[in-house]
């Protein structure tokens, strides 16, 4: 037993000793091949970059193993860094190590570049010549490469003690390159990936769910914020997505410009959107009207250099550099807002605070670590991950702690309600007490005052009739029409039973030299309905027959703005401290006694025309007309009126309004009209029947005789209004040569 215990120890010594000196002697003997990597249990999976040479070409002139028999042997430089750091770069690198197996493997596979690496082609070269080639990196076809996975990787086969020689060859169009050189045991390695697509799809899934969720509070809320967050956050879903190499692998398995690009776009619209979020989060408009416009103009920058991003060639490289120290101004701008709210003593949500506190951090190291300034390149690249999954567990919390506040807030207010039905119930049951008492006292005065406003409404109902007879007295009869438009006819269906419409119909003569004579008619719409809109057609009627007599009226547009000044002055519009707005829109036309030409003046209200196409000439439309509707054989033209409206104030009081002069042709439909035909509501929908239904209504009747279109626009009009009320009051007048 004594001797058993003493030869154990003795063994284990012996192999432990003689494995050290096995191992010395073959980095002795080794030692003498140039960029060696020698591959024990203790450095598998970990970059070994200081073991291989690099070789720089600038120009793009060796692109096939071929071209590189006749380079120096001193060409490939050690770098001694375990991770080969090239920057912002557009160069090829060729790369050259050997490997020898010490361990006891012999199926390995060899990781290289990031996922995102344009091109990576592998060479194992035996006595200068080449005996396998393969392809990755996202330029390629997914389906290219040897081993089908995100990251570039190739697979080698070593026997114990076996030395194999390897070229790589790196390029990047402008992105950040960098290459971890590791080397893997197969089945190690793919059980570690198991575990890292495990973190990912955790990390991928908590950004689903903050979208899902987060979209469902815009939908509910309606608020901007949550949109720009959901944003926000799909954005940085993608980013990273691409980061990992899925991009290449779901999206764009055939490689290229998508596959090429989409990485840079993302990481722009990241911080887009993250600035736009905060922006809205922080509501500095309200709060800091200077940090607002920073904001502003840093997410233009951002924009511009995303759309630059997309350009081949020289912008295209450049935007990689300069998209990520715009990121980094970003993301400090942020962290600056929060802290400037903060001193100003204005509060700031504290959650969210400590979550955009961490993303900037980590979002700091990862910019930073592209930059070449901080960091081991894999810990800067999971930096972002990181702190990006914390900052959404954090706004997760913030949000659980709001709605349980407002829970707290709900059951107290329905504890306070409770309280209060209480009280007024023990109020109400006195109260019922002294109201009892109080309704046989009430109910024979409430009689009494019921007489009295029976009385009351009959006298109203009385004194609204008579305004109605007084308001059909100063419009135009039927044959004072008929005799002074032959052709024409008028469609009127007030509101109420008086109206806010009026229209006018009247024979004139200039008072200038040429002494020609005209048949005047007007639609006009005051402003409101009913008795107000009544009052004001009674002082425009007066105004507008008052305006028949003066010398310097001569024309629509002379009678509008006698109109004008006629009614500021009738009206104060400033009547103990409230501006009064009452006025009138209308559309008033002139037509010559032999029918050949005719005026038109508008404030607000325009005129349509239809006319053949046989006597159409677009030469003579003026700057005002426009066709807007057309048939076979006719047109609808519209002349717009003025702008202003009548009464619109003092300031307004000497406007001049213009005058638009047209020969007319046989056949020309003429309607000027108010607002109410068009801005009913009805249908099957419910909705306006608006313009351009009138429009093409209008055209669709002009064949039929101008006799009968009055009872045809009250039947649409009937139909289109249903069940519905009427909204305005409604006038219609139409002149056919």
């Amino acid at each position: 037993m004594v001797a058993t215990k003493i030869y154990v120890p003795l063994r284990t010594m012996f192999l432990k000793y003689a494995s050290i000196l096995l191992l010395f002697f073959a980095q002795v003997v080794f030692s003498q091949n140039d960029h060696l990597l020698v591959i024990d249990h203790k450095n598998l999976g970990i970059s070994s970059g200081q073991n291989v040479g690099v070789f720089v070409d600038e120009e793009k002139q060796y692109s096939n193993f071929s071209d590189l028999k006749n380079l120096p042997n001193d060409a490939f430089k050690t770098l001694d860094t375990p991770i080969l750091d090239f920057n912002f770069t557009a160069k090829r690198y060729w790369l050259k190590f050997s490997v020898n197996n010490q361990s006891e493997y012999q199926q390995f596979i060899l990781e290289v570049g990031r996922t995102v690496t344009n091109k990576v082609e592998f060479f194992e070269v035996r006595e200068g010549e080449v005996i396998h080639h393969f392809i990755s990196g996202d330029d390629f076809a997914y389906d290219d490469k040897e081993i089908a996975h995100r990251k570039n990787l190739f697979p080698i086969v070593l026997e114990k003690n076996e030395t194999k020689t390897f070229y790589l060859k790196l390029e990047s169009d402008g992105e950040l390159l960098f290459s971890p050189i590791m080397v893997h045991e197969r089945l190690a390695f793919f059980e570690q990936d198991f575990k890292d697509q495990f973190k990912n799809g955790f990390y991928y899934g908590l950004i689903a769910l903050v979208v899902i969720i987060y979209f469902f509070f815009f939908v509910f809320l309606k608020d901007k914020t949550f949109l720009f967050y959901i944003l926000y956050a799909f954005s940085q879903g993608i980013l990273q997505f691409s980061l990992d190499g899925y991009s290449h692998h779901h999206f764009f398995p055939n490689g290229g410009y998508f596959a090429n690009h989409v990485l840079l776009v993302f990481a722009g619209l990241t911080v887009i959107f993250l600035l736009t979020y905060v922006n809205n989060f922080l509501q500095l408009k309200e709060t800091s009207l200077r940090l607002w416009k920073v904001f502003r103009i840093s997410r233009f920058v951002l924009i511009l250099i995303v759309l630059m991003s997309l350009v081949p060639g020289t912008l295209y490289e450049i935007a990689f550099p300069i998209i990520n120290g715009a990121s980094l101004f970003g993301v400090l701008l942020a962290a600056f807002s929060i802290l400037r709210l903060l001193a100003k003593g204005l509060k700031v949500d504290l959650f969210f605070a400590i979550a955009f506190i961490i993303l900037i951090l980590g979002g700091v190291v990862f910019i930073l670590g592209n930059l070449s300034i901080v960091g081991d390149k894999l810990i800067s690249l999971g930096a972002l991950k990181i702190s990006s999954a914390v900052e959404f567990v954090i706004l997760s919390i913030s949000m659980s702690n709001k709605y349980g506040k407002l829970q707290q807030e709900k059951e107290e207010a329905q504890q306070l309600a409770f309280q209060n039905l209480q009280e007024k119930n023990a109020l109400m049951d006195q109260s019922n007490v002294r109201l009892e008492r109080q309704v046989k006292e009430r109910t024979a005065e409430i009689e009494k005052q019921r007489a009295a406003l029976s009385k009351s409404n009959e006298e109203i109902v009385s004194s609204i009739k008579y305004a109605k007879r007084i308001q059909q007295a100063i419009l135009p009869s039927d044959e004072h029409i008929s005799e002074r438009l032959p052709n024409s006819f008028v469609f009127y269906r007030p509101k109420d039973v008086v109206s806010g419409d009026f229209y006018f119909v009247e024979s004139a003569q200039t008072s200038n030299a040429s002494e020609q004579k005209y048949t005047l008619f007007a639609a006009v719409d005051c402003t409101g309905h009913g008795v107000p809109g009544a009052f004001m057609s009674i002082v425009g009627n007066n105004l507008l027959t008052q305006s028949l007599t003066e010398h310097q009226v001569n024309s629509p547009g002379e009678a509008l703005s006698f109109l004008n000044a006629g009614l500021n002055k009738t009206l104060r519009h400033n009547v103990e401290g409230t501006v009064v707005r009452d006025g009138m829109d209308i559309a008033m036309c002139a037509i010559s006694t032999d029918k050949s030409q005719l005026i038109f003046s508008g404030a607000k209200n325009p005129l349509y025309l239809i006319r053949f196409k046989a006597n159409l000439n677009e030469s003579d439309l003026l700057s005002s007309m426009e066709i807007l509707e057309e048939t076979d054989d006719r047109v609808l033209i519209q002349i717009r009126g003025d702008r202003t409206s009548i009464g619109s104030g003092q300031d307004d009081m000497n406007y001049q309004f213009e005058n638009h002069y047209l020969n007319l042709f046989k056949g020309d439909q003429i309607y000027v009209f108010t607002d109410g035909f068009a801005d009913q509501f009805g249908g099957e929908n419910g909705k306006k029947y608006n313009y351009s239904r009138f429009r093409k209504y209008l055209l669709s009747i002009a064949e039929t005789p101008i006799s009968d279109r009055e009872a045809i626009l009250n039947l649409e009009f009937t139909y289109w209004l249903g069940n519905l009320e009427q909204i305005d009051d409604v006038l219609v007048i139409g002149v056919e040569v």
